[in-house]
């Protein structure tokens, strides 16, 4: 579906512009909707800079008063943020919001982000890792607790050291943000925390534990294959007992 004066498929104007000349003046809200609805389609990511203010003015065909009030408008409602002297796109992962029956479906959002993120980060952590990262790594498997609080810590620390020692930052903030958004969720918390749950859990953590030592050994010696399927099967796991056997 296209958007008024936007080309979300990516294309040009026959002049080079991303945008169609706005016809009106005095126009900053429409400006400012333009731009919005840029964002909302995928024609401005997340993370990029927004074109310059004299390159607005140009393909806008107005003002530079009016593209300095609709990105005014843009940062103050969330869409940009200033980083140095440019306006870029902020980077915001979608709200997970699931509650009753659908807290099922949000451990099988996570577990698929996780499935497809973690086994190529622990595939790179293995050739990468320093010495001081690999012992960070078994460090943090080491450690075993029955407490769900502190296991979470745990947990949480294991896998980023995992991903800090795949030595790409990029792929390393995607999983921060990615564990950080589904994890946060108090509806995943309540499926973790319900008493009739706890001797699932227990299980879990016990599993879990066992799990991180064997891949933190592989990572360790450098076996790629078996650092590979040993989180594969961590994760497996994990998800079979969340989605088939708590309540």
């Amino acid at each position: 579906m296209a958007i008024t004066g936007i080309k979300i498929d990516g294309s040009n104007n026959a002049n080079g512009s991303t945008f169609d000349p706005v016809l009106r003046h005095t126009v900053s809200g429409e400006i400012r909707q333009r731009l919005a609805d840029a964002i909302h389609s995928g024609l401005l990511a997340p993370g990029s800079p927004i074109p310059a203010e004299r390159v607005l003015c140009q393909e806008f065909g107005v003002a530079r008063t009016s593209v300095r009030e609709a990105i005014q408008g843009l940062v103050i409602a969330g869409y940009l943020e200033r980083r140095g002297n440019r306006s870029v796109v902020a980077e915001r992962l979608p709200e997970v919001n699931f509650t009753g029956d659908d807290r099922k479906a949000l451990v099988g959002q996570l577990f698929e982000v996780r499935q497809v993120i973690e086994p190529a980060i622990v595939e790179l952590a293995t050739k990468r890792a320093t010495d001081e990262q690999r012992t960070e790594i078994a460090m943090f498997a080491a450690r075993t607790t029955t407490e769900l609080d502190e296991f979470r810590e745990i947990d949480r620390q294991f896998h980023s050291a995992l991903a800090r020692a795949c030595g790409n930052p990029l792929l390393n903030e995607v999983h921060a943000k990615a564990l950080a958004s589904l994890f946060g969720s108090g509806e995943f918390a309540s499926l973790l925390y319900a008493e009739v749950n706890k001797s699932e859990v227990d299980d879990i953590i016990c599993s879990s534990t066992t799990a991180h030592q064997a891949i933190a050994d592989a990572v360790v010696k450098g076996y790629t294959r078996k650092a590979v399927a040993a989180v594969v099967a961590h994760l497996d796991d994990v998800e079979r007992r969340m989605v088939e056997r708590l309540l």
